[in-house]
């Protein structure tokens, strides 16, 4: 056998087995990945626990006297938004609830954690000043 016929076949033949072991690792690879991202299932159960039925935020705002609708506009959204406007205040008994008079208190704005510059401006005395405008204007 002449030396570059051998060497053609050894060529072959290395060729293939490395063709065959790249075809088998490459297969074992995919199959990793395969599982990697194939997401494992975890079911939770969980328990059911009844809560009392207490009443909705509405009726803590608006109260459970019912409301007599009245038909304001032609559009029934806008109309049940002016029905809710229409039965008057919110909840007063909050700290955060609206007040027809929020500044007609004469008792003193508390200043506490008010930066000293807020502080100073609310609690100043203007008085002296709108005599100044009034004067200027003529009042």
């Amino acid at each position: 056998m002449k030396a570059k016929t051998f060497e053609n076949l050894i060529r072959k033949v290395v060729r293939e087995e490395i063709d065959y072991a790249l075809r088998r690792e490459i297969k074992s690879l995919k199959e990793d990945l395969r599982n990697e991202l194939n997401p494992t299932i975890v079911e939770h159960t969980e328990r059911k626990i009844e809560v009392p039925q207490q009443s909705s935020l509405k009726e803590k705002i608006m109260g459970k006297k019912p409301i007599k609708k009245h038909n304001f506009v032609g559009d029934n959204t806008l109309n049940d938004l002016l029905n809710e406007t229409a039965m008057g205040d919110t909840n007063t008994q909050t700290a955060m609830a609206p007040t027809s008079h929020p500044f007609s208190s004469s008792a003193p704005m508390s200043t506490a954690g008010m930066p000293d510059s807020v502080a100073n401006a609310v609690t100043r005395d203007y008085s002296g000043l709108m005599k100044a405008i009034n004067k200027k204007k003529g009042r």
